[in-house]
């Protein structure tokens, strides 16, 4: 009986990872994922850093004018760049490996430390969950967010359970990564986290002697010290922005409290609902409620330790929800990336409780799998039978357009403008870098070449900027020899020059 549930066990175990892959590699295979200005600038920077040997202190840009995210996302960067030479699908194969080691181990934390039906839920949960789907393959800055979510959760768990000082300094130098990685993220989580530990009455406990403010302190300097030895450069130029940002805030979009709140709980919903494969509240209801009823009657009978652990991600959470009301502006979705996993462990906590109350609650957890292996095989079987083209959307769309233009002047130089709504042309500029460096060609100039030039147009609701730029860029008197219209939003024209030199 014993090796037959082991067996179960892992056939599950196994179908979970499968469909994890599955669900992602789809979009990476047919480069239908976002690739925007942010992915077009980052891939860039990473290129200088490991070509040109030309380090940096500082990473992207905020939504505040002179305030910057930490530079580990272009060190992140630098590693698939290495790894696959610069090719763009390969920064998304190598976000989607760390996604999933992140997953994994958290899940064989959750299997030994509580229970392993209720780590199979987390991982069924996270194997569908639309959100974590489209952040497995999403370039972007905010994404290390989320495996210091998760490494901050383990090192707050074991601390709790140990006491070694070892995990204080993994609890702060997590929080210091979640605060370079997504600034608003590290603003809000860290005195969250502190508020509960004052309201937990833990603040003995994690420091009781002075060393453990040493180690909490040079845990969440580390990943601070870029930042601030560019500051001690400079003349401290983000500090001074954020002492005027504070001291006269210019607020874009100010909202009155009696709208920040319904605001900022429509944004939990959004992250609490992300959790779950099917749009809807059916399913998010049915494991939402077995999960409180069997907090509620499982609570007292867990240990201690597990107890305080959720108690301190639940009040986390609640003071994360709590301080993001007095933000009056715009609280853009990234601000809170990760907030899912947080929604996942509360959720399989809540079920864990079954598993305390004897034989017959402890099947709950298992119907509770069952469900969730149900849904994810249907999912599957959905986007088996999904038969729709491919759309020439996202990194697809740029890729194409690039490749044409070097196959169509069969490695010869050309002249190529570009227009795009972002106006800087980032995405396109490093497929043409990659690709001339692939094919040993050389990368377009923007000068007449022959006498003519290649112009690539993206569609712009605002056609007067199109118009704009068609007079800025094309020569007076050019005439158009030849149109190429891609799918999707691009158009490819050819124009002649009625003079010799431009």
């Amino acid at each position: 009986m014993k090796s037959r549930r082991n067996l179960l066990f892992i056939l599950a175990e196994l179908l979970l990872v499968f469909l994890f892959f599955y669900f992602r590699i789809i979009p990476i295979i047919n480069q239908t994922v976002p690739y925007t200005y942010d992915q077009g600038r980052d891939f860039l920077k990473a290129q200088e850093i490991i070509l040109y040997k030309n380090p940096t202190l500082l990473g992207p840009t905020t939504g505040i004018m002179g305030l910057y995210h930490g530079v580990w996302w272009y060190y992140f960067l630098s590693i698939p760049f290495i790894m696959f030479n610069g090719w763009p699908t390969g920064f998304l194969i190598f976000i989607l490996a760390v996604s999933f080691i992140q997953v994994f181990l958290f899940y064989l934390f959750i299997k030994k430390e509580f229970d392993p039906t209720v780590a199979l839920i987390f991982l069924g949960l996270i194997a569908s969950s639309p959100y974590m789907i489209g952040m497995s393959f999403f370039a972007i800055s905010s994404i290390l967010v989320l495996p210091f979510i998760l490494s901050f959760l383990f090192s707050l768990y074991q601390f709790i359970k140990t006491k070694k000082n070892l995990y204080i300094f993994l609890v702060f130098l997590s929080l210091g990564f979640i605060f370079e990685a997504e600034l608003p993220a590290g603003i809000f989580t860290i005195p969250a986290f502190l508020i509960s530990l004052v309201l937990l009455r833990q603040t003995k406990r994690f420091f009781a002697r002075k060393i453990n403010f040493l180690y909490a302190f040079v845990g969440l300097i580390i990943p601070i010290a870029p930042r601030i030895v560019f500051e001690a450069i400079k003349g401290f130029p983000q500090t001074k922005v954020v002492i005027k940002y504070i001291t006269q805030p210019t607020l874009h979009t100010p909202k009155p409290i009696m709208a920040l709140i319904p605001d900022r709980i429509s944004m939990f919903t959004y992250y609490l609902k992300s959790l779950f494969v099917y749009d809807g509240w059916l399913l998010a209801a049915v494991i939402l409620l077995t999960a409180s009823v069997g907090l509620t009657i499982g609570y007292r009978k867990i240990n201690k330790e597990q107890r305080l652990f959720f108690n301190f991600v639940a009040t986390t959470v609640f003071f994360l929800l709590v301080l993001s009301c007095f933000y009056k502006d715009s609280f853009w979705l990234n601000y809170y990336e990760g907030l899912t996993y947080y929604f996942a462990l509360l959720t399989v906590f809540g079920i864990y409780g079954f598993s305390k109350k004897g034989k017959k609650f402890a099947l709950i957890p298992a119907a509770t799998l069952s469900i969730i292996l149900i849904v994810n095989i249907v999912k599957f079987s959905q986007n088996l039978s999904d038969k729709k083209p491919v759309e020439n959307v996202g990194l697809r769309s740029i890729d194409r357009t690039v490749n044409y233009l070097y196959d169509v002047n069969k490695g010869n130089r050309f002249c190529l403008r570009i227009y795009t709504p972002p106006v800087i042309p980032h995405t396109y500029n490093y497929l043409l870098s990659y690709y001339a460096r692939i094919k040993k060609i050389p990368e377009p100039d923007q000068g007449y070449i022959n006498d003519q030039c290649w112009y690539i147009i993206e569609n712009d609701p605002f056609q007067f900027r199109i118009d704009q730029f068609r007079k800025d860029h094309i020569v007076p008197g050019a005439t158009l020899i030849k149109t190429h219209r891609m799918d999707g939003n691009v158009n490819i024209e050819l124009w002649k020059s009625p003079e010799k030199q431009r």
